[in-house]
């Protein structure tokens, strides 16, 4: 699954949002599901959206909760509960918990990209300052960001050798 793009979208009165149908038809729903994990989102005041599927089996490579420390399992226990599962309805909408919406101040006006494997869901106005930043400083970050992804697959490929790079 590669999922990119940007959407500008609304979220409707009742809190309903529309999963546009370019990333609907990429998603095989005996691969990935039918519905979606809506989780905290890595950067803060983000909302990421998991397949169904996909989500699942990235949580078998998660730890027992005995093995956390105290610290680790309450941030998990506080992840879980700010987490969803999205049904679809027939026109590809999802309902948005009314509750993380207000925790993160979305308003009706949002911005949902594609990553790789997820979506993000963000303020209209944070993506544009990001969305502004990032082309600000393109070139360089660029450069950065392939140096350090050659970096981390030769560090996996050795992993997975049992070498040094």
């Amino acid at each position: 699954m590669f999922l990119a793009g940007t959407y500008e979208l609304t979220i409707d009165a009742k809190n309903r949002l529309s999963i546009p149908f370019a990333i609907r038809r990429k998603l095989h729903p005996e691969e990935h599901g039918h519905s979606f994990y809506l989780v905290p989102g890595r950067r803060s005041g983000t909302l990421a959206l998991y397949p169904e599927k996909y989500y699942e089996r990235l949580q078998e490579n998660v730890p027992p909760d005995d093995a956390l420390s105290e610290e680790v399992f309450a941030f998990r226990q506080f992840e879980y509960a700010a987490s969803a599962l999205l049904e679809p309805d027939d026109q590809g909408r999802v309902l948005l918990p009314q509750r993380l919406l207000q925790r993160l101040g979305f308003g009706k006006d949002v911005v949902l990209i594609a990553v790789r494997d997820h979506l993000e869901l963000w303020r209209r106005e944070d993506f544009e300052a990001f969305e502004s930043g990032m082309w600000a400083a393109y070139a360089e970050r660029r450069a950065k960001a392939l140096e350090e992804m050659k970096r981390v697959v030769a560090e996996h490929r050795a992993a997975a050798a049992g070498t040094t790079p």
